[in-house]
C-alpha cells in the first residue's frame, strides 16, 4: 500500500472519532506526556498547534509554560518551516492551511538552528499514522522530516490509537520516532530499521 492511500485510510479512521472522545483522549494523551521523564527534564518543548482531527494541544502548550518549559511553536512561511517562542499571554490567528500561528512580527521568527534545542529538550510531532516501529507517516509536505532531522532533540509523536498501522513504507531520509503518545499510554520503538 503507498503512502498516499495509508493516509487516506487513516485520516479516515480518524476523523470518525467523535470529537467529544477527541478531547478526552487528547487530555489524556496531555497527562501522559507531562508526566513523563523526558518532558519534565527537558528545558524546551516545541509543540505543533492542533488542527483538523489532530491531537488537541492547547491545553498541553499551557500546561508546559505554567511549568516553567521554554515553548516553541511552528510557523510556515512559504515552502519554509519556521518556529516561535510563546507564552501563556501569546495569541493566535490562522496561517497557511489554517493552522494557528502566534501573532508574532517575522523577525521574531527562528530556524531550526537558532532555536537552540538540546537533547534534553523534546518536539511533540503531529502526525496522520505511526507504525510499529514508530516511523511516522506524515501529511506529504516534508515540512516536519528536515526539522526533525535538523534538531537533536528527542522526537515524540502524539496520536489516537486508531492512527495505528502496522508497517509504513519507510525511505532511507525518514525518522523514526523516539515515541509516541496515545490515550493508551507511551510507545517505544519494538525494533528499529537496519
Amino acid at each position: 500500500m503507498t503512502k498516499a492511500e495509508l493516509r487516506r485510510i487513516v485520516l479516515e479512521r480518524r476523523a470518525a472519532l467523535p470529537e467529544p472522545l477527541r478531547r478526552w483522549y487528547s487530555e489524556r494523551i496531555a497527562q501522559w506526556v507531562l508526566q513523563h521523564p523526558w518532558v519534565q527534564d527537558a528545558r524546551a518543548v516545541h509543540v505543533y498547534c492542533s488542527v483538523r482531527g489532530e491531537v488537541h494541544t492547547e491545553l498541553l502548550r499551557q500546561r508546559l509554560l505554567e511549568m516553567g518549559k521554554r515553548v516553541a511553536v511552528p510557523v510556515v512561511r512559504g515552502a519554509q518551516l519556521l518556529h516561535a517562542w510563546v507564552t501563556l499571554e501569546s495569541t493566535y490567528r490562522p496561517g497557511q492551511w489554517g493552522i494557528p500561528e502566534p501573532e508574532v512580527p517575522d523577525e521574531a521568527l527562528q530556524t531550526a538552528e537558532q532555536l537552540g534545542l538540546t537533547p534534553q529538550d523534546v518536539v511533540l510531532v503531529p502526525l496522520v499514522g505511526y507504525d510499529r516501529r514508530l516511523f511516522r507517516l506524515g501529511y506529504g509536505r516534508g515540512f516536519y522530516d528536515g526539522f526533525l532531522r535538523s534538531v537533536p532533540a528527542r522526537r515524540v509523536g502524539l496520536a489516537f490509537s486508531v492512527q495505528f498501522v502496522p508497517e509504513i513504507p519507510s525511505e532511507p531520509h525518514d525518522v523514526a520516532l523516539d515515541a509516541v503518545v496515545t490515550e493508551c499510554g507511551v510507545l517505544y520503538p519494538l525494533e528499529h530499521a537496519a
